[in-house]
């Protein structure tokens, strides 16, 4: 089974995957980058802010990165008409 390593950036800090860990394939990788990346920021966001220059790289079983997942490429941020009640009913 296929070896990946997930090192985080968020901002000044940047935590490399040491251990990494095995996948079915390249997408399953993705997949595990996308729900880490979403589990930080959801953390950074109970705690009142959330840097949208956090990333994930994802690097093959001889450390090379193979991509590097962004904040934009697994959040969309809305702010549509409509989408908030009026201020009386808050």
């Amino acid at each position: 089974m296929p070896h990946y390593y997930l090192n985080l950036c968020s901002g000044a800090e940047f935590v490399e995957d040491e251990e990494g860990v095995e996948l079915g394939d390249y997408a399953a990788a993705r997949a595990k980058a996308v729900e880490s990346l979403r589990a930080c920021m959801a953390s950074d966001l109970l705690n009142g802010h959330v840097n949208t220059a956090t990333f994930v790289e994802i690097e093959n079983e001889r450390h090379e990165i193979i991509e590097t997942v962004f904040f934009e490429d697994v959040i969309r941020l809305r702010n549509e008409p409509g989408s908030r009640p009026p201020a009386n009913e808050r």
